[in-house]
Formats: C-alpha cells, structure tokens, sequence
C-alpha cells in the first residue's frame, strides 16, 4: 500500500489515469521484480520484502547520482550540509532518532520527503517546507503534532499526504491542500475529521484504516469527495447515521457512499448491521473488504481482494452478495433463512469463491443440495471450507456434483457440527487431490470422516485404495463416536466373500479386510494413504488401534509430528513391525491416554530381542499414562539419538531410567525375570544429545538413588521438576548436571527453595543457573531466607519468574545482588508486600524487563531501609515495565531516592487504582512519551513528566 501512496506521490506511474491502473503498474513492475529475485513475496499480496543485500545495492544506486538521500537507524547522526541535499529530489529518513530536522532548509528540487523517527517526540520547525517549493509527497509517520502549523507553508500543489500512525490535534488546514490525491491517516487517533476536508474534491485515495477512535464524520463530507476511487476505514469506530441524506444529521450516513460513483476500492466496517442501506455496494467495486455486524475482527491475514463477512440478523443476505462482483472470501455468521448455502446465496456455484466460513448457524442443513437438479459446477476455486457451530448440519454435499467441484480444496476445517456424520463420500474425494490439511473437532455424531460410496447406489464398487497425496496435516479431536477414519456404505457382490463385518454395542457398522488385520478394527488401514503426511494429531478418538500390522512404509515415511491425546481405550500406540517406518518422526506426544500399556506392541512370532530407533526424534511427551509398565512387553532396545527434549509425568507404574550397569545387575541378581520390569530408556541411549528434561519427584528420587555414570547428562541445559512433595528442593541433585542453565520448579510442595546449609555445600554448581523459574508453588513461603548467603545463585541470574506463589511472604533478602538479571516477573504472588529493597534495586543494572501483575498486597516495588543512605537509584537499561492489577499499589517507590530511568520506552500501568504517584522524590524519564492503561491502546497518556500523568489517569479514572 506504500509503494502505490508513495510512488503516485513520485510520479512514477506515468500515463495511468485511475487508481486501478496506477495498482495493476504497481503489480506488473513487482511481479517482474521478484522474476529477477530483486523482491521477494510478503505475507499478503500488499506486502512485499526485499534481501538486505539488494536493498543495499538498490540505495547505493539511487544515491550515487543524488536521485535518493536516505538515512537508516543513525548511521549518520548529523543533518548533511545544504549543497549536498541541493539538487536531490527524494529524502527518506526512517527510524533516526537522535536529531531533529534543521529550520531554513532550501530544496527547491526536493519532490518527496519522508521522515519516521524511532522517537515521537521529534519536532519538525513550522517553517521547515517553506524551502520546497517543488515538493508533491510528503509522509510523516509516528510523530505527534497538536496542530498543524507547518501546514500552513507547505506547497498548495502537494498531491500525496501521509500522516501515519501520528498523534494528531487540529487537522483542519489540510482542508487548503485542494490539489490532494492522496490522503493518509492510517492508525492515527484522529477522533473526528474536519469539516475543511469537504474541500479535497480532486481527491482519489483516502485511508482511515486503523483509526479506532475516529467516531465522527461530518455529514455530507464523503460525498462531496466525488473524484474518490479507494476509500479505506477499516477498524475505525464511526457512528454512522440511519438517516440518510436527510438535513440536521451529526454524523455520516452510508447513503453519501452510494454517491461516489468512482469508488472501486472500499473498505469498510459497518457493526450495525440494521442500519444497512439497500443497494449500497455497486458491481462496479474491483476490491473490497466488507465487514458487517458486530462479530468480526478486522486483523488477520487476507491473501484476496475481495473478502465479505457478514452477521445479518434480517434474511436479505442474498441481495449484499449479488451487490458484489466476484467473492473470492465469504464468511456468515448467523445468518438467518439460510437451509442450502449454495442454493440460497449464488445458484451459478460461487465460482470465483477462494475462501468459504460458516458459523454459528441453527438453519442450515446443507452447504450443497444438489439432490433435485441436474449435476453441475459449484466452488470450482474453493481452497478453503471452514464450518463451525453449525449444530443441524447433516451433509455437506447432498447430492452429485462434476468431478471439478471441490477440486482445488486444500484446506477443511470442522468444528461443533454435531448431526454431521461424516465429512464426504469417498466417491467424492477423488475429486479432493490438493486436500493439504484436515480438522475435525467436537462433532459428537461423527462417525466416520470419509464414506465409501453412497446408500442405495447401485454402481457403487469397492474402492482399492484412496490416496490424499498432498495431505500434509490431519487433527481429529473430541469425537466420542469416531472409531475409523473411513467406512463402506455398500459393497458389491462379488466382494462380499473377502469381507467381514464387526459389530460391537460401541462401535457403528464397519467393514475391514479379513485377512490383515486382527481382531482390533484399527484406525487406519490400507485402503487410505498419506504418502506426504507430516503432522497426525489425534484427541480423544474411541479406538483400541491405530494402525493397522502390515501398513508399508508409504503411510508414515514422511511424519514429523505426532500427538495423540486423551484416547482412552488405546492400549497401545505403534504395531512393532511399524516403527521402522517412522524414520522422519521429530516430535512424538502421547497424554492422557489411561488404558495405554506400552508404547510399542508386540506381535506374534517376533525375536526374543528387539532393537527399536527413532533416528530423528527431537522431542518426546509422555504425560499422564497412568497404566504405562514399559515400552515394549518384551525384552528391547530404544534409541534416541537426536533427542534433545524430553518430558516424563505422571506414569507412575514405570521406571523412567535404567543403565547398562544397573541392567546386568537386575538380571544377576535376579529382579529382572519378567520383561515387562524393564525401564523405559536405557539412559544411555537418549542423553547423548539432550538439552531439556522434565520430570516428576518421584523420578528426581529415583536417579538420585541410582548409580548412573557422573556425566551422563552432560548436556542438559533446561530442567523442569513437577510434582515434588519434599518440603524441600533438593539441590544436591543438580549435582548431575554440569552445564546447567535454566530450572523450572512446578506443582510441587516445596516450603522453600535453597536451604543455607545446602547453598554453601553446592555453592559452585548453582553458579551456572542463569533462569529460575517457579510455577503454581502453593506452600512456598521463601525462596531465599535472609541469612541466606546468596552470591552463588543471584550474581549469574538473569532471568527469574514466579508464578502463582500464593504463599510467598518474601521474594529475596535484603542483601540478594542481581547484577546480571535482565528479566523480572511475578504473577500472582498475593502475600507479597513489595519487591525488592533499595539496596537490591541499586544492583538491578541490568535489567530490561519488569513485569508484576495480580500481585494483591504489594503496596510499592521498592522498599525503604532504615539504615541505608536515600540517595539515586539507577535503572540504566531497563526498557520495559508492566504494573498491572495492583489493587493496594500506591507508588513504585515511597522513599525519598531520585529514580532515574535512562531508558525506559514502554511503560504500562492497568488496573492500579491506589496508585497515585510513581515516586516522591525526584524522577527522570528522558525517553518515556506515554503511559498506557491497557494493551489495546496504540497511544497512551502523557502529560509532560510521569508523575503528573499518574495523577491524570486517577483523575481519568475517577
């Protein structure tokens, strides 16, 4: 959007006489660029990127002959002299902050300036574009200006005007700009336009998008811009009047849009849908961006330039969608009157339709009905089919339909749709070849995701084999009665012999081949294939088996991600003569699984010993398997050799770890008759690489009374212990673990952390820890007590967190030192009564970021000392704070020290009603230009000095 603003403010679009012709040059020059691999694609067809090294080459070329002066975070921090900005035409300043612009500059050549400054507060001179006489575009971006004044000097010729994500005053002398094409006000905190604005008549491009303070329009000011071609207001909060054109209105009315008839870009968002004039959009739109009704969040990411979303509580749905030319992104929100999506709303098929969401819909009953007609073409562009809370849904397609429809389908995503029992018919999903990722979530009825042919379809066969070739990701979640991933309706004769049918008072009817599998109906079985599937994702799925024994490698050889949650009747997860073929599996997750028993079954007929690799495995979770005994009924090996991250919990009927040394003593002595005794790693064969480790008490007191080889975990770096009932953390344990950097401490009964007798006697170990991180520690009163000698742990932190510590009285001693912390948060710590003492605060040299929130006795961060010097405390690289729920806070500190925040930007202060000064003594915030109340807020307050804004938002609040 940029390059079309600034590059009509160029010239550089010569001979288009439209917007729409400027846009489509615009695009035709970007396509050829990125052809040559100068420009690369962005997240949205308006964004594009550009490598460093090209734009560095691209700079040096503009600049080499004065055609662009550029500036780029400070490289140069001096204004350059005269002479050499003469004769230049184009001046881009972007995210210089440590000048300002100088007054009495003469650039009678100069044709564009740009200028956005990483600080707001940079001031331009009131006279400083009486010296460009030539100038036609001008963008001034994160700035603040009260008023305009150096408006009033600005060429009456300027044709391009951006005022970007500015905190703008009065604005009316833009009104004198009457030679203004372009008009730019994008995330500013505009609240109401001016009336002068009624004199842009030439006008063509006006954007307001992300103005959400802007409520007021003046009537009659829209459509007097009669030449206008793109109007933009997306996310603003405008009041628009129902009246019409009638005389005595205060606000703008949607009928001043219906006026503009050169309009062929607009977006917009109307969140009453009841004042919705008819016969408001025009065919004439080439681009839109529609939202009506109060549902719809206008970010998100658009790839089309035509997209509709519609929450109508009247049923003339159908006369908004054939206002408008060629919907390429449709989405309806309880939308009434609505029974057969495609027969209501477009009986040509919607055949430009891309994108396609359904929500919260009680009427309808299919998306498409074609049971009456003869077959014909529908969504012949549709990659996307997203369906939600659609509770009286029974087909998605009823009915025939041409091989072409659905064709270019990538995407299906199924959610709370509870009479849905299936999601196509097998016969259709030939016609499913691009189908990329598949979810399916909450649909108590669903029984089957795809069916075999169809009932009473006398020329239904037997299909051999349904390939997904391009499905990548497939999720199925909370589906109580899904027990197959497919079922055949009806089978011809001559194949009912090789068939057999099973039937349980749990399962719905089904049909598998006799002779491969056993008597488990598995999940998957021969007949589907995802040779390129990456990630399978299965929650609360009621089947006994996943898999099917004799599955070829094709149906896993590409699988990097598996989770598999909350399958309840599952007894195990990968048949034995499978596992070889998982050799791209990274990232294994099995939770909550409650009659699982091992990870691996056994079959019949297989050695006494077997050897099990997972070659490139990353990360595995075993959560919560209350009946897992071992990994393989069986007497095995398992090898890891790319594991890096490992979490163990609540399988409390397994031994987590064993050694080879540990190993041949169980079997000498004994204790390992039976197979199913055998640990599940052989610790050996999974630390060589690992980096993180989470387990659970009683796996901390197991290795600690195990004889495991000293440098066994050598390269752990991240420990996370849960679930501990010792008093007590055991410190003596991290003993294992010499390179040591962060520790996690969660759910556990722990009084206190570090105990002082044990400090001392682990002194050197504890140096290494550079994260603490405590987590829902409902007994912990201390984590440090004050005699503590504490320099072995505090002095190399940097970084620690508490979460949750109902029970904390005391975060550290008086004397504690962080001379390297750089991060601080607390969440929730309701007993605690302040931080940190000045003492403490005067070592926090280092620190970046400060957050503390829930915190409901804190009275004040800082707390005086009786015997200790008030002096200066210094902040010098904190940059970061966050006060937020603070119900007794009543200043950041009370004692009479000078706070000194050298470079502090982003302060947030919600919900701290008592709070009433940020300090009482002197206070200073060179770099601080607002404080906000609450994360949504672009723009906070500020009222010269912080003190003085702390007492404007109690005053604002009262």
């Amino acid at each position: 959007m940029d390059l079309l603003k600034y590059g009509t403010g160029l010239h550089i679009f010569k001979g288009t006489y439209t917007m729409q012709e400027t846009r489509d040059r615009l695009y035709a020059l970007v396509h050829k660029l990125k052809d040559y691999c100068l420009l690369l694609d962005g997240p949205t067809e308006d964004w594009i990127r550009m490598h460093d090294l090209v734009r560095e080459v691209a700079i040096s070329i503009a600049s080499r002959d004065r055609h662009v002066f550029m500036l780029r975070n400070d490289i140069q921090i001096e204004w350059p002299v005269a002479d050499m900005l003469k004769n230049c035409p184009t001046i881009f300043l972007h995210d210089c902050k440590h000048w300002e612009v100088p007054e009495g500059l003469e650039y009678p050549q100069l044709e564009f300036f740009c200028m956005s400054p990483r600080d707001h507060s940079i001031k331009i001179p009131n006279h400083v574009f009486a010296g460009m006489s030539n100038l036609r575009g001008l963008a001034l971006s994160n700035m603040q200006f009260l008023s305009l004044p150096s408006l009033f000097h600005l060429p009456l010729n300027l044709q391009t005007l951006c005022l970007d994500r500015c905190a703008l005053g009065d604005i009316a002398i833009i009104g004198n700009l009457k030679k203004l094409e372009i008009l730019s006000l994008v995330d500013s905190n505009i609240e109401q336009l001016p009336e002068e604005m009624a004199q842009l008549t030439q006008l063509r491009l006006f954007d307001l998008s992300g103005c959400s303070k802007l409520k007021v329009i003046p009537p009659n000011l829209l459509s007097g811009l009669s030449r206008l071609e793109d109007l933009y207001m997306g996310n603003t909060s405008v009041k628009w009047e129902f009246e019409g054109l009638n005389v005595g209105r205060s606000n703008a009315s949607l009928q001043e849009l219906k006026l503009l008839s050169h309009l062929t870009t607009l977006e917009i968002q109307i969140c009453d849908a009841m004042i919705l004039p008819k016969g408001l959009f025009s065919k004439k739109l080439e681009r839109y961006k529609i939202f009506i009704g109060d549902e719809w969040d206008w970010s998100g990411n658009y790839k089309n330039k035509r997209v509709l979303k519609l929450k109508l509580y009247t049923s003339n749905v159908d006369e908004v969608i054939m206002q408008l030319k060629g919907i390429e992104e449709l989405y309806l929100d309880e939308v009434p009157g609505i029974k057969n999506v495609l027969y209501d709303l477009d009986i040509e098929g919607f055949l430009q339709l891309k994108h396609l969401h359904v929500q919260n819909n009680p009427f309808i009953l299919f998306i498409v009905d074609s049971m009456a007609w003869v077959r014909y073409n529908a969504f012949l562009l549709l990659e996307s089919l997203v369906l939600h809370n659609l509770i009286h849904l029974e087909k998605i397609c009823l009915g025939q339909l041409r091989a072409e429809s659905f064709y270019k389908l990538k995407i299906i995503k199924v959610r709370n749709c509870d009479k849905l029992k299936n999601i196509f018919s097998f016969s259709f999903v030939r016609g499913l070849p691009q189908l990329q990722t598949l979810n399916v979530i909450n649909c108590k009825n669903m029984k089957e995701i795809f069916t075999v042919g169809r009932e009473n379809d006398v020329d239904c066969h037997e299909v051999d084999k349904i390939e997904f070739s391009q499905l990548h990701s497939l999720t199925l979640k909370f589906l109580p009665q899904l027990t197959s991933f497919y079922s055949q309706v009806k089978t011809s004769a001559a194949s009912q012999t090789r068939l057999k049918e099973l039937s349980t008072h749990t399962l719905p009817r089904e049909v598998i081949l006799e002779d491969e599998c056993d008597t488990l109906m598995p999940f998957f079985n021969e007949k589907v294939v995802f040779p390129n599937l990456e990630t399978l994702e299965l929650c609360a799925i009621s089947t006994e088996k996943i898999w099917c024994n004799q599955l070829a490698a094709v149906y896993s050889q590409n699988l990097t991600r598996l989770i598999v949650h909350g399958c309840e009747k599952l007894k195990y997860l990968f048949p034995s003569s499978m596992i070889r073929n998982f050799v791209q599996l990274e990232h294994l997750e099995i939770c909550y699984c409650s009659s699982l028993e091992s990870i691996v079954g056994k079959e019949s007929g297989e050695e006494a010993t077997t050897t099990f690799v997972f070659p490139k495995v990353t990360f595995l979770k075993l959560w919560n398997l209350s009946e897992l005994k071992t990994f393989y009924p069986g007497t095995h090996t398992s090898k890891w050799p790319m594991l890096k991250k490992l979490e163990v919990y609540g399988c409390d009927k397994v031994k987590i770890f064993t050694s080879r040394f540990l190993r041949f003593q169980e079997i000498n002595e004994g204790q390992f008759d039976i197979p199913t005794q055998q640990a599940l790693f052989l610790v050996e064969k999974v630390t060589s690489k690992l980096e993180e480790l989470k387990l659970s008490g009683k796996d901390i007191a197991m290795i600690c009374q195990s004889q495991f080889p000293k440098h066994i975990f050598r390269n752990l770096k991240n420990l996370e212990v849960v679930n501990d009932e010792s008093e007590n953390f055991r410190i003596g344990f991290l003993e294992r673990f010499h390179n040591l950097e962060k520790l996690e401490l969660r759910w556990s009964s722990y009084k206190e952390i570090f105990s002082n007798e044990e400090i001392v006697e682990h002194a050197e170990m504890l140096t290494q820890v550079k994260s603490l991180k405590l987590w829902e520690l409902s007994d912990l009163m201390y984590i440090w007590k004050q005699d503590s000698k504490l320099d072995s742990i505090t002095e190399n932190l940097e970084s620690l967190e508490v979460w949750w510590c109902e029970n904390l009285i005391n975060l550290v001693p008086s004397s504690a030192s962080f001379k390297n912390l750089t991060t601080l948060e607390l969440w929730y710590c309701q007993r605690l009564m302040n931080l940190v003492t000045s003492s403490t605060a005067k070592s926090l040299v280092c620190l970046t970021k400060l957050r503390i929130d829930g915190c409901r006795m804190l009275t004040e961060i800082i707390s005086k000392e009786e015997d200790v010097a008030e002096d200066e405390i210094v902040f010098s690289k904190l940059k970061w704070v966050s006060l937020e729920r603070l119900e007794n806070l009543t200043s950041f500190c009370s004692g009479n020290y000078t706070l000194k925040f050298p470079s502090l930007e982003d302060l947030f202060v919600i919900e701290c009603p008592k709070m009433k000064i940020f300090s009482h003594r002197v206070l200073s915030t060179p770099r601080l230009r607002e404080v906000r109340q609450n994360w949504g807020l672009y723009k906070g307050c500020w009222e010269g000095d912080l003190n003085t804004t702390i007492q404007q938002l109690q005053k604002n609040e009262v």
